[in-house]
């Protein structure tokens, strides 16, 4: 059996079995639209068949023939086909749509029950929409329709009920037909009106599409001016909220706003008393700045200018009333206190209004950007302890965050850090152990007052703020870092840090969260740390290491949200940890330069620093005190010496042994070839400094013939001045014993000591 067989089998099996049963048909409506709907029965590539043209055919017609039953169920299902049909086939639509219309519109304006009203409604709302861009059967089916729609529309608007439905209605006229529109204009703006008052306990459902109908009538103008009334419009709202505003903070002693009682709507007045009016009021207030809201929120089919400088006005003039504000004299202290009671809610509606400007202005809100972090400041401080304006505060933050970036996250620092980390701590409880019952009995005799098994013993140990709101804080530094982590303090960075990995390795859950709330806060812990990962700073040891564990333990939670962020972070620390990416430049220290020089310019430079530092240290005033020792350096001039830093005070006890027995040898040979050795090697005298005196520092470079080995020559004998080179060995010898004696000795490797002989074995 071929696709359009089945097809056919199937929408004829439909309409034999149910549609001319009416009973049935009441009974199996959902069946019925779940097969049509699924199967795609009546799909526009079966049309071109025969076989199923006929069953298009008689499905139509019984369509019809079902519209005109006495009951009103029945027709309410036939209604309900004709909407699916249109839905579902626009070639039946286009070949069905004036008569279809025509018997809808008459349902309408009969009297039916509300359910055939709303779906009758609804499908004429398809069908006008459906003829928007077709001129051709705009002109047969909307045009010679539409203005009766609309009065009728305007009629069932005064059933409650149907009330959404006949705004959502008239929403779409004034945006798809406006000229059919324009006569019902100002009914419509009543309309609306009237939802936005207050003084009827409608739906949030009616509210809203109450403001999107007054949003859209701005289309009914002229097109030269619908930018100017979609202002004007807008201001008007405003104003209506300036006019209820004065008279809710009659008793508090504002800052003084002028204000222009004809840029407002005429709304209906409120009773003079305030315990009758505050309540009407205050709803008014919430329902026009829901309503400016839907205005900034909403395209606009032109462009217009938004009134920044009115609404930044009005959330000032709303946000400087608060619980410290000062009461007029001679006002009703009990009116006064009134006003406070409704500060959080009318704070709390302003939110919206603050965040709907955000998204509309954009990058444009940077030079109130001060302003903005003073308010927030201000609400963080006042709200510490109120679960629901906390949450609406930190939203606004991450949002000024978004759209301000630099410049209000660099007013804001301070402030926020500090309200987040108190979010996030956590407090451990002491448990009491022993607890005084409360009641005793009056009896003198000694009775233990001690109760060692009571409840306090497995009390809440550890307690922190709601989950809500530690995962709202966590948001908002999520956010915080990734526009100004880069630019934090380095004592700011390392409380966020530590603070967000103490919360990870934290073992002991709070007590008064439930594990839903626990889940919650690890999710937005672990996007912290990814975004303290993904900004990091230079001057600042990186978190990476302890991120990287962190996530491959997370890869093992049971919760799958965790898992696939865990997952995504391990990708990102591997991205940054990668062996083919580049390098990250960071600043390395400044090496000291290596000069090398020829061994006589070396050797110069030695002998003149040395005699400097003899004559210094024999001018001084410890001059006798203080010991000599003559250093002899012997070396050779290799193609590339090395540099050998030597400290002449850090000398093993066994490299002062040596060191003397070679004094003794070269103290003979010196009293016989004195005059030649000065010439070949100088001799410098050298006092030993005390312990308190500063360390000289010899560097020697002496290489052997060989290029692995490198030997220190090291000659050294004791004098008392320069001119005494030829004196007698032994008082030579017992000074150099002295020096061994007081010279300090640590570990060092040993060092092979070339003898007095390497010279001549370097000349053969």
């Amino acid at each position: 059996m071929t696709n359009s067989a089945y097809t056919a089998q199937l929408l004829e099996n439909i309409i034999n079995l149910y549609l001319t049963k009416e009973n049935a048909l009441v009974k199996n409506l959902s069946f019925i639209l779940e097969s049509v709907v699924n199967h795609d029965l009546l799909n526009e590539v079966s049309a071109s068949n025969e076989e199923m043209a006929s069953l298009y055919k008689k499905w139509v017609t019984r369509l019809n023939s079902l519209l005109q039953s006495k009951n009103a169920a029945v027709r309410l299902c036939a209604i309900t086909l004709i909407r699916t049909t249109c839905e579902r086939s626009h070639t039946l639509l286009v070949a069905n749509a004036k008569s279809w219309s025509a018997q809808l519109l008459g349902f309408i304006g009969k009297t039916e029950a509300d359910a055939i009203h709303k779906e009758s409604i609804e499908a004429l709302n398809y069908i006008f929409g459906y003829t928007h861009d077709k001129p051709e059967l705009h002109r047969e089916v909307a045009t010679p329709n539409m203005p009766r729609y609309n009065q009728l529309l305007l009629q069932l608007a005064q059933k409650e009920a149907l009330l959404p439905t006949v705004l959502s209605a008239l929403t779409a006229n004034n945006a798809q037909f406006p000229s059919n529109s324009k006569h019902i204009a100002e009914q419509t703006l009543q309309l609306c009106l009237s939802c936005l008052d207050g003084s009827r306990d409608l739906d949030q459902v009616i509210a809203q599409r109450a403001s999107k109908c007054l949003a859209s009538l701005y289309r009914t103008g002229n097109k030269a001016t619908m930018a100017d009334q979609w202002r004007d419009m807008l201001l008007r709202l405003i104003g209506s909220v300036h006019q209820c505003l004065n008279r809710l903070f009659d008793t508090v002693d504002e800052e003084s706003f002028e204000f222009d009682a004809s840029s407002s709507y005429p709304f209906r007045s409120v009773e003079r008393d305030y315990v009758e009016a505050f309540p009407l009021l205050l709803k008014r207030v919430q329902l026009l700045q829901d309503s400016i809201s839907t205005f900034l929120t909403t395209a606009t089919h032109v462009p217009v200018r938004v009134p920044v400088v009115q609404l930044v006005d009005l959330l000032c003039r709303i946000y400087n009333v608060f619980d410290g504000s000062l009461m007029r004299d001679y006002k009703d202290r009990s009116e006064f206190f009134s006003v406070m009671m409704c500060l959080p809610t009318l704070h709390f509606n302003t939110t919206k209004v603050f965040s709907s400007l955000l998204y509309c202005t954009g990058q444009e809100m940077f030079r109130y950007s001060k302003l903005f972090s003073k308010i927030l400041h201000r609400l963080l401080t006042e709200y510490k302890h109120k679960r629901t304006l906390r949450l609406s505060v930190y939203k606004l933050i991450r949002l000024c965050l978004e759209k301000c970036g630099y410049t209000f996250a660099e007013n804001f620092t301070k402030p926020l850090i500090a309200a987040i980390l108190e979010d996030l701590q956590t407090v451990k409880h002491k448990p009491t152990s022993l607890v005084m019952p409360s009641q005793q009995k009056g009896s003198h005799k000694k009775r233990k007052t001690e109760v060692t098994n009571s409840d306090s013993i497995t009390s809440r140990l550890v307690s922190s703020a709601s989950g809500d709101v530690q995962a709202a804080a966590l948001q908002t530094l999520a956010t915080f870092l990734d526009v100004f982590g880069f630019a934090l303090e380095n004592a700011q960075r390392a409380s966020i840090d530590s603070t967000v990995l103490m919360r990870l390795l934290q073992t002991v859950q709070p007590s008064n969260m439930s594990s839903e709330e626990v889940n919650l806060v690890k999710v937005e812990l672990y996007n912290c740390l990814l975004a303290s990962v993904t900004r990091p700073m230079e001057a600042q040891a990186s978190i990476l290491p302890h991120a990287v564990r962190l996530f491959t333990a997370g890869m093992n939670d049971s919760t799958h949200e965790l898992q696939t962020i865990c997952k995504r972070g391990l990708t990102i620390c591997d991205l940054i940890t990668h062996a083919r990416l580049p390098p990250i430049q960071r600043a390395l220290p400044k090496e000291s330069p290596v000069v090398q020089l020829d061994a006589p310019v070396v050797e110069k430079k030695v002998e003149k620093k040395a005699v400097e530092m003899v004559r210094e240290v024999d001018n001084g005033p410890q001059s006798k005190d203080r010991e000599a020792t003559d250093i002899q350096v012997q070396r050779t001039s290799p193609k590339e010496p090395p540099v050998v830093h030597w400290n002449t005070p850090a000398v093993e006890k066994k490299v002062e042994k040596i060191v003397a027995e070679e004094v003794k040898e070269e103290s003979q040979s010196k009293s016989d070839e004195s005059m030649d050795l000065k010439e070949e090697v100088p001799v410098f005298n050298v006092p030993v400094l005390p312990k308190e005196s500063p360390i000289a520092h010899l560097n020697t470079v002496v290489m052997e013939e060989e290029a692995e080995q490198t030997t220190i020559e090291v000659e050294m004998k004791t004098a008392e001045e320069m001119d005494a080179q030829n004196e007698e060995p032994q008082s030579k010898d017992s000074e150099a014993i002295d020096i061994e004696e007081e010279m300090p000795a640590f570990d060092i490797p040993d060092i092979d000591m070339a003898g007095p002989d390497s010279d001549v074995e370097d000349d053969e």
